[in-house]
């Protein structure tokens, strides 16, 4: 489970600025340094999602580019999750997404906040979007959630009370259940690979998450669906390009194989397997130094 989070906005005219952090204990010596958030940032030029494992724990991060009026004054924000070294990475993935989105409601104006202020606001959106959404997916809190939704559009008009009573009816039925079925299929599903059929399930739960409005769950899913769907043809083009990249090896052709390697890297991150990433780097990394150490002799030949 997380140990706390932090947001760092990315301002147009000035240096970064940390807007504030929470821990879910009460006292914590972590701090967004210049050099952390140098990596952070470096890290986060190429990719919105990024992991950085330090001595005690990892961050992993998500670059959220703003739109509308916020522009004017800030490109976007970083926003971090500290984990520890066993945390799955995958389910924080839309919730980090979603918690990014969250700051940018107009109503919230984050950028008058004071630290006090902000630190407040995102206490109750880490508990809203970034602790794991795992046990809201259980039938009876998706149940509470959905009538928690209508006791406030029974307050609203002749069209909010209509849609309210609708959602009374479907939960009446068990439509709510089917979002916990499904979500088990698919879970099911990704132990044995079967990556086409998660995210057939996936998807179809996030499509009655929204017919009954728990709207973070639905994002939730259907960002899972996606991913899922993505994850084989990802995983194959990958294979493809480490295998050239061990072919081009075997020809001695290292300016090509420090190349591909680089390609899976890229895909590695794109894939949340960090490991592979890393290792695939590496060895781009080794090769390109051989391979202009290789040039240089042959051009003083």
């Amino acid at each position: 489970m997380p140990m706390g989070c932090f947001v760092i906005l990315l301002p147009n005219d000035a240096d970064y600025r940390v807007l504030g952090y929470y821990f879910k204990e009460s006292k914590s010596e972590f701090e967004i340094s210049n050099d952390l958030f140098l990596r952070l940032n470096l890290d986060h030029s190429k990719n919105e999602y990024n992991l950085l494992k330090l001595k005690d724990y990892q961050i992993f991060s998500y670059l959220h580019s703003f739109k509308g009026k916020l522009t004017r004054k800030a490109s976007g924000l970083i926003i971090g999750l500290l984990l520890n070294e066993n945390d799955e990475l995958e389910q924080f993935r839309s919730s980090l997404k979603a918690g990014a989105e969250a700051f940018e409601i107009p109503s919230l104006d984050i950028l008058t906040k004071s630290k006090d202020e902000f630190e407040m606001l995102l206490k109750d959106i880490y508990l809203e979007h970034l602790e794991p959404l795992m046990d809201s997916l259980e039938p009876e809190a998706l149940k509470n959630n959905v009538i928690n939704i209508t006791k406030f559009m029974l307050s609203g008009g002749k069209k909010e009370r209509k849609t309210a009573q609708e959602l009374l009816e479907k939960i009446e039925i068990g439509e709510h259940k089917k979002i916990s079925e499904w979500y088990e299929i698919a879970e099911n599903a990704i132990k044995t690979l079967d990556y086409e059929k998660a995210g057939k399930f996936y998807l179809k739960a996030a499509e009655m998450a929204e017919a009954l409005f728990v709207m973070d769950i639905a994002t939730f899913l259907k960002e899972k669906g996606v991913f899922s769907k993505q994850f084989p043809d990802l995983l194959k083009e990958r294979e493809k390009i480490v295998q050239e990249a061990r072919n081009a090896l075997r020809n001695e052709d290292f300016h090509q194989a420090y190349t591909f390697y680089r390609k899976a890297s890229i895909i590695s991150k794109k894939l949340i397997q960090y490991d592979k990433e890393e290792e695939y780097r590496l060895k781009s990394k080794a090769l390109e130094d051989f391979y202009k150490i290789d040039e240089k002799y042959r051009k003083n030949k």
